[in-house]
């Protein structure tokens, strides 16, 4: 398993580098905004290869380490379960599109991670809870805060 982590990481990581090296080849135009057309896919390669690198530090970490006990608290899910994963996940993200005029961009992200870890395997305890709302935090001050894209306010007041 740790070996599969390893060599999805890598594999992803690469994807990061071409990902980036044909955002970068997008041409810029005169009519474009201040991100221009190469911002979001040059974020978007970056945080692919910040994510591919935590996996492949944590694999890593995890081989080097005893075998030990498995965390207790974690569900394994079912891997026979293929179809209904991809329908659960399709579902998930069907709700999220459907809650966000109402509930906003920063609760609708923080349930859409929260739903996704559980739906994974994931227990909901306070460090996934903080992991959700730190998710949506991030996400909200780069799409938003620092993009400028428009979102749906929901019950929060517009800050921008």
């Amino acid at each position: 398993m740790r070996n599969r982590d390893l060599l999805f990481g890598i594999t992803t990581l690469v994807v990061a580098a071409v990902y980036y090296e044909l955002a970068v080849a997008i041409p810029q135009s005169d009519l474009a905004d201040p991100v221009g057309p190469q911002g979001l896919p040059r974020v978007y390669a970056l945080l692919l290869a910040a994510l591919s690198l935590i996996l492949i530090a944590r694999s890593l970490r995890r081989s080097s380490s005893s075998a030990g006990s498995s965390n207790p608290e974690s569900r394994i899910p079912n891997p026979g379960a293929g179809i209904a994963r991809v329908i659960g996940m399709l579902l998930i993200g069907v709700a999220y599109i459907i809650v966000l005029p109402w509930l906003g961009y920063l609760l609708s992200v923080a349930a859409l991670i929260t739903a996704t870890i559980y739906f994974q395997g994931g227990v909901i305890n306070g460090r996934s809870i903080l992991v959700a709302l730190s998710g949506a935090v991030c996400l909200w001050l780069l799409f938003i805060w620092l993009l400028r894209i428009q979102y749906p306010a929901g019950l929060w007041p517009s800050v921008i």
